[in-house]
């Protein structure tokens, strides 16, 4: 508990958002595409190795915060499935040495690799905020947009007005 407390003193010194509620999507899609923390800060400055530190924390708990909230999408969840049936057999093999076992990690493998054609390569933000702007009937801005309510309204677009994810 002491070390989140220190950690929280440090982020409110950095100025930076501190929940997804507040993060402008912009700058979710930029994190994930070049890995920079501090992109969390609200204003661009300087930031000390512990700063750092402190953002990656702070962008874990962030990540962590829209699992729970969104969940994982199912073609994602399907990749993870078949990714540990891969594992599981690697694991039966070292421990039994069935050699039958090398055939199917092969096949499950060349699954998995087969599938990878299948994903498209992901809409630019902008393009997407312009399709959904479409739909809603007016304009949504990626530098105003927070991370919920990109993610909301794209549930919307996609799922209809019900309460399912």
């Amino acid at each position: 508990m002491q070390f989140w407390k220190k950690s929280t003193e440090e982020l409110k010194q950095l100025d930076c958002f501190l929940t997804i509620d507040e993060l402008p999507i912009k700058a979710w899609f930029d994190i994930h595409k070049t890995g920079d923390y501090s992109l969390l800060l609200k204003n661009i400055i300087t930031v000390d190795k512990a700063g750092l530190d402190s953002l990656f924390d702070l962008w874990k708990k962030m990540y962590n915060e829209y699992i729970s909230r969104f969940g994982l999408s199912d073609q994602y969840k399907e990749h993870l499935d078949k990714e540990i049936d891969i594992a599981k057999l690697k694991a039966k093999l070292i421990i039994t040495g069935a050699r039958h076992l090398k055939t199917l990690i092969r096949i499950k493998e060349q699954e998995l690799m087969s599938d990878k054609p299948k994903i498209e390569k992901p809409l630019e933000l902008e393009v997407l905020l312009a399709r959904m702007s479409k739909s809603y009937g007016f304009k949504l801005e990626s530098k105003e947009l927070t991370v919920t309510q990109y993610y909301s309204y794209l549930n919307v677009v996609n799922n209809g007005w019900s309460n399912k994810k």
